[in-house]
């Protein structure tokens, strides 16, 4: 099975970028493919760090959303299995072998998804996320708790579903989690999988109200209209649940 996987970028971290792509490029899986997608008036720029075998190409229109999926017609038929990884952050050595494995011995898998560690700018673990099979379950509910770094996806479960939807700016991973789940199982890897950079720069740390709110909508719109309809009375029961097991699956790490 080939894989291919998109970095959007806008040009505007070029070491974090390289990065990037060092983890990519090391990734012990050869049936790995690579595209970088920027914006047009970027492309130039980023071309220059980016390695001459990895192709940069132009977006069709703006946003991670559209970059993704300009990456993704790129590739069209010419790969089984679809990612992608934002500029500021990483994959740790063989997660796409160990992602893949799991697509190949689940057919009827939609996607697969493992634990994801947090660093800080530099580099250091701040934070280890351990989901669990648990974690698909309770999407369900209007949770999230299937971080997107070290994801992969089955092209034809993206393609039935419409792939990603542009009118959503931040919780787009989470809305193609959800409606994933309509097409096939999501498979847990128990393994860090992703490394995913928490710094000011990025759009989660801050937009992170907007995030949340975006969030809400998208898999709250997934519901049956009769569970929709009912959560003022099962809500609060459900939320003391996830943070519950919030603190059971995230643990902070000490770094030195």
């Amino acid at each position: 099975m080939q894989v291919g996987i998109v970095v959007p970028t806008l040009g505007d971290r070029p070491e974090l970028l390289t990065v990037c792509l060092r983890s990519l490029m090391a990734q012990t899986c050869s049936a790995v493919r690579l595209v970088v997608v920027s914006t047009p008036v970027a492309v130039e720029e980023v071309t220059r760090c980016v390695p001459a075998d990895v192709p940069v190409l132009a977006q069709d229109g703006s946003g991670i959303v559209d970059a993704v999926m300009t990456g993704w017609r790129h590739f069209g038929d010419s790969v089984d299995v679809l990612g992608w990884l934002g500029d500021d952050d990483r994959l740790p050595s063989g997660s796409v072998a160990l992602a893949l494995r799991t697509l190949e011995r689940h057919p009827e898998a939609a996607m697969a998804y493992g634990q994801v560690r947090y660093i800080d700018i530099d580099g250091k673990a701040i934070r280890w996320v351990r989901p669990g099979r648990v974690g698909s379950w309770w999407l369900y509910l209007g949770h999230n708790m299937v971080l997107q770094p070290g994801c992969l996806y089955r092209r034809s479960a993206v393609e039935a579903v419409g792939g990603l939807d542009g009118s959503l700016s931040l919780a787009f991973d989470v809305d193609l989690h959800r409606r994933l789940a309509r097409q096939g199982s999501l498979r847990y890897v128990a393994t860090v999988l992703g490394e995913a950079r928490s710094h000011p720069g990025s759009l989660t740390v801050q937009r992170r109200a907007e995030s949340r709110r975006e969030m809400d909508l998208a898999l709250s719109r997934q519901m049956p209209a009769w569970l929709r309809r009912s959560r003022g009375l099962w809500r609060p029961t459900a939320a003391f649940l996830v943070r519950v097991t919030a603190k059971v699956v995230s643990q902070p790490l000490t770094t030195g």
